[in-house]
């Protein structure tokens, strides 16, 4: 199945796929078993992760008809387009009816599924059924529209297709590079892991992004800094500027200069996570960005970790960065509330969800009640305030390396996962536990 190779990973999802398409095209196999084929397939997902394509594949490889249906037309014509298209879909059966973006087909939302849009189809899918017309969907948000469309009989299948993690990010990210001019060395695990849960668009955009980075700069070969510089602009919208750095370095020492403040702040978040979970900072950077000046430390999961130990590590390296402004210069750091916010997000979640200090927290489903939420609070301040005084020990343990961190940011503004693995090797890490 040629059409398939185009899909790069996805390879559990790839063999569904494969599956479904082969029960259109080779009918006469399931008809001696006394089997039907499924009536209809509904992919649904995030933008950019490939629907279209894992679509066009199934319909390529059937071997059928295909009549398409996307909204480009008013309301009204738009419902008599879509009755149009199941008409000349039966006509001419055995085919496929592509509903293109079927969650954009009305102004709805999940709380008005029944648009006359949907409706339509609905009505349509049951006026086909026994004339071979098999129904096949793209969506990215299945909440707005009604569950009696999406349920079996009308759509037998309907898979959920996540932004690439793991191998299959390494496999499309190998795929993107294939085309470019890269100098030797260039990981594609490392870049995988870097945009772990991004979209394959978002993978594609910033592998091209630092090509025309490399381009500008005349530069024989695409690098890692390249890369790096290219994850920056499009998914955490900073703009790397190399220039700068004799401020950085001229005042990263001063407890009441901005280049210090965020220096030491990132530095306090990579340390800790990296004590906490080694080889879990893909990179560090200081600067400015788009009507911001600050810093990003960008995570990932190490394997071999639990999810309970990797959360309550991410609540730990969320109070880095305060933490190291007050081992550092002794000041309270007045840039950090999204960073409490993130550390108190977590820990009522942990509490209230995962109920890790017991079930007295718990209320999934039901309505709090005022004392439940104050008792709420007060534990999660208790719990971030035991976090906080970890991150401290993680840093006062860990201070030269800690220093040599907050130096090496400061000469450079960005730092990828290999320098911080160099400078992790020229020190003693002291393990902490959470």
């Amino acid at each position: 199945m040629k059409a398939f190779d185009r899909i790069i990973g996805y390879a559990s999802l790839k063999q569904e796929l494969m599956q479904i398409s082969d029960t259109l095209k080779n009918r006469e196999f399931y008809d001696k078993l006394g089997v039907s084929a499924p009536r209809g397939l509904l992919l649904y997902g995030e933008p950019g992760v490939g629907k279209s394509l894992m679509a066009s594949a199934v319909i390529e490889e059937s071997g059928r008809p295909v009549f398409r249906c996307r909204k480009d037309e008013p309301n009204g014509d738009f419902v008599k387009k879509i009755k149009a298209t199941f008409e000349k879909a039966a006509e001419n059966a055995p085919s496929i009816v592509f509903l293109d973006d079927m969650d954009k087909f009305a102004n709805g939302d999940e709380n008005h599924p029944d648009a006359e849009e949907y409706v339509t189809v609905q009505s349509c899918i049951d006026e086909t059924k026994g004339k071979e017309v098999f129904v096949l969907a793209t969506a990215n948000d299945t909440d707005c529209l009604p569950d009696s469309l999406q349920r079996a009989g009308r759509f037998d299948r309907t898979i959920e297709v996540e932004a690439p993690k793991g191998e299959d990010a390494i496999e499309i990210v190998a795929y993107y590079l294939k085309s470019k001019r890269f100098v030797e060395g260039v990981d594609p695990a490392v870049i995988a892991r870097i945009m772990n849960g991004h979209s394959c668009a978002d993978l594609e955009t910033v592998i091209n992004e630092a090509g025309l980075s490399a381009g500008y700069e005349r530069a024989e070969h695409i690098t890692m800094e390249h890369v790096l510089k290219a994850c920056l602009r499009t998914v955490f919208e900073m703009d790397f500027h190399g220039d700068g750095q004799e401020d950085f370095l001229r005042h990263y020492t001063d407890p009441h200069h901005m280049a210090s403040q965020m220096v030491y702040h990132e530095a306090g978040h990579a340390l800790v996570s990296e004590v906490l979970c080694p080889g879990s900072v893909t990179f560090v950077y200081v600067g400015s960005g788009r009507q911001k000046v600050g810093g990003v430390t960008s995570y990932f999961r190490t394997q071999g970790m639990s999810l309970l130990d990797w959360q309550k590590s991410r609540i730990v390296s969320a109070l880095g960065g305060p933490a190291a402004m007050e081992q550092k210069f002794g000041l309270p750091d007045i840039g950090c509330s999204s960073d409490l916010d993130h550390a108190f997000d977590k820990e009522r979640e942990l509490l209230s969800d995962t109920c890790i200090n017991g079930f007295s927290f718990y209320s999934r489903g039901y309505s709090e009640s005022e004392h439940l939420k104050a008792s709420l609070e007060q534990a999660a301040a208790a719990e971030v305030e035991r976090y906080y005084r970890k991150a401290k020990e993680v840093i006062s343990t860990n201070r030269e390396f800690f220093e040599k961190l907050a130096a090496a940011l400061a000469e450079k503004k960005l730092l990828s996962a290999v320098d911080i693995e160099k400078i992790r090797g020229e020190w003693r890490v002291v393990p902490v536990a959470v």
